[in-house]
């Protein structure tokens, strides 16, 4: 089960990020590309996570009745988070298809942000605490929507980077301070982190973020140097495509408890 939900998150979570990313893409950074297909993708990967997730879960509530899916999706936080996932990325991408003002369209990527962070742990999160999980869910969006903009891109040029490059800055500083606050929030205290399961998952998914950020720097270096860009943009998605798949498997994985963290620093070295 754990498993079919960490495919479940995943799919959720790269739908919502072609859907978010691939918009502001085409908006603001790669005029007109990447194209509609791939918007479609997007939310078709969404639906697809989102069932999943949800089936899973009603299969292991033993819910199995129309009546009773009605019930999970209209009456617990995991549904409706599913629920406003499927109408927010509808409404997003009915918006985009329209072209609709652009501040416009922050109505529904922020309703599909706000389901996504509501999946997971964030079922029992406060308000505060999804706003900051739908903030870190929606720079993780755009960074990596840029990135697969700029690979698939006909002609990657510098011109196109350095529109890229202030956008990415702003959101690996909005992923570094909203991941922060939520890893003391979920984790605790750092120093306890290679003692849980959590806490080595959580280690994994920050060195692969280290790794990705050091990738970028090689794509600016071979577009400053024009050496083989597609190279080193291919590295940056692979990487943050296996971020994303650790998220998904961090989402499946139970926080420490405070039980935990006394463990820890009571064991012996």
């Amino acid at each position: 089960m754990l498993l079919l939900l960490a495919v479940a998150g995943f799919l959720t979570t790269l739908g919502t990020l072609l859907l978010v990313g691939g918009v502001v893409a085409r908006r603001q950074l790669t005029p007109g590309h990447p194209g509609r297909p791939w918007l479609g993708v997007g939310f078709g990967l969404l639906l697809l996570g989102s069932a999943l997730q949800v089936g899973v879960t009603l299969q292991d509530l033993g819910f199995l009745t129309p009546t009773d899916a009605l019930a999970y999706l209209t009456t617990t936080g995991p549904g409706r988070a599913a629920l406003l996932r499927g109408m927010g990325g509808a409404l997003l991408l009915a918006a985009e298809l329209a072209r609709w003002p652009a501040w416009l369209l922050t109505l529904p990527a922020a309703l599909l942000l706000w389901g996504v962070a509501g999946g997971g742990h964030g079922a029992a999160h406060g308000p505060g605490l999804r706003a900051l999980t739908a903030l870190h869910a929606g720079a993780m969006a755009v960074w990596l929507g840029g990135v697969l903009a700029l690979v698939t891109s006909p002609r990657p040029t510098p011109a196109l980077a350095r529109r890229f490059t202030p956008v990415a800055l702003g959101c690996v500083a909005v992923l570094l301070v909203t991941g922060l606050l939520l890893t003391g929030q979920h984790a605790g205290d750092p120093l306890a982190l290679p003692q849980t399961a959590y806490g080595r998952t959580l280690l994994l998914k920050l060195a692969l973020v280290a790794l990705a950020l050091f990738a970028a720097l090689l794509v600016r270096r071979a577009f400053a140097r024009g050496g083989q860009v597609r190279r080193f943009l291919a590295l940056e998605t692979a990487l943050l495509l296996g971020v994303l798949a650790v998220t998904a498997s961090l989402g499946t994985t139970p926080p420490p408890s405070p039980g935990d963290h006394s463990q820890a620093h009571t064991s012996p070295p």
